[in-house]
């Protein structure tokens, strides 16, 4: 298999209306040769419209796209060069697995029957469907019937791969198997690679770089790590992930951050970030970040009622209720040293090393 070189691709104020409504709203992005981008948000934020724009399946009504420089604004998707799986794989159920996966090469005459054979064989073998070649969809898993579908899209060697909620008709167990070899194949072409879902633990874990959408708009394009443990706002902290959302206001004692919750209590902030401004501010504290308070610390740590104890494997979720009924969760290793029941006071402080977000009340 020959390795493609990836393709450049780059949105420029890219928008579209559905009359007045604003479906994508001046979207900017730069995505690198070879990277996987997942574009993520929530139901109705545009993820699903700004892809049909990139594969060429809707024009845009603001803006340009370009690939590698190039406007492809009115292009159909096999003149951009971009290839698309969509998640019912759209397979033809009265072809076989070698003839679907041919389908494309045929049917866009890049070759002659040898070179289709050889490129088809080729391709099974990288997405490992050798054996199956012979076999109908409907005798294949759901897993296997998206490796056909992602062979027949990369065989006719697309610049860039599309992916639209690839893994949302499969279960929890094969949609782990199917990211590590979606990844997989992603890499060894070093194709520049676009994927549309809503699941927060797939662009996690598979991206490069994660763009988020909210109502249209780009609301922070960054790497998992940065999205999760740096949000640019209290949207995208909530999102993805989880996030107990606190009042408080921030106080500065010389180079000394304090943020003093409404409901009491006192937690020290070494760097408050990205809002450093004394006053009001809303504290995004993620579950993990929480730790029990000594009796000597609990003079300024956060008293909260055991609501519900949740065993996840290795890791315990505690539902806690503050005084003034706000609802929060702790999360922390389980051990059998500790034992909690609904109804138990706990005292809560910062883990030590912890960065919880800082954002204005005001959402300035």
């Amino acid at each position: 298999m020959t390795v493609a070189v990836g393709a450049r691709l780059t949105l420029e104020g890219v928008g579209h209306q559905y009359g007045a409504a604003k479906v994508v709203d001046s979207v900017d992005l730069q995505i690198d040769p070879g990277e996987f981008v997942t574009l993520l948000g929530p139901s109705g934020c545009g993820k699903s419209t700004l892809l049909r724009i990139l594969a060429g399946l809707l024009q845009q009504t603001a803006g340009k796209v370009s690939i590698d420089g190039q406007d492809v604004t009115g292009l159909s998707p096999a003149d951009r060069g971009v290839g698309i799986v969509f998640q019912n794989y759209a397979l033809f159920p009265h072809m076989t697995v070698e003839d679907n996966v041919a389908y494309g090469l045929q049917a866009q005459r890049l070759g002659d029957r040898k070179f289709v054979r050889d490129a088809v064989q080729r391709m099974l073998s990288t997405v490992r469907l050798d054996e199956m070649a012979k076999r109908f969809p409907r005798e294949l898993s759901g897993g296997q019937q998206q490796r056909v579908a992602l062979a027949r899209t990369l065989a006719v060697n697309p610049r860039i791969l599309l992916l639209d909620e690839p893994l949302g008709a499969l279960d929890k167990n094969l949609r782990l198997d199917m990211q590590i070899e979606i990844r997989r194949l992603q890499r060894e072409l070093n194709i520049t690679t676009i994927m549309v879902t809503h699941d927060q633990e797939e662009a996690l874990s598979m991206s490069d770089r994660v763009a988020l959408l909210n109502a249209g708009k780009l609301e922070q394009f960054d790497t998992p790590t940065k999205i999760y443990d740096q949000p640019n706002s209290a949207f995208v902290a909530t999102f993805v992930g989880t996030a107990n959302l606190l009042e408080a206001q921030l106080v500065q004692h010389a180079r000394r951050f304090v943020a003093q919750p409404s409901v009491g209590g006192a937690l020290a902030l070494s760097s408050p970030s990205p809002h450093a401004n004394a006053g009001s501010i809303v504290l995004a504290i993620r579950p993990e970040q929480w730790a029990l308070a000594s009796e000597t610390e609990r003079a300024e740590a956060l008293e909260a009622k055991v609501q519900l104890v949740m065993p996840l494997g290795p890791s315990l979720v505690i539902d806690l209720l503050l005084r003034d009924g706000t609802s929060i969760k702790l999360a922390m290793p389980r051990t059998q040293e500790l034992v909690f029941e609904h109804g138990m006071i706990l005292y809560l402080k910062l883990r030590e090393g912890a960065r919880p977000s800082v954002f204005s009340a005001s959402g300035a």
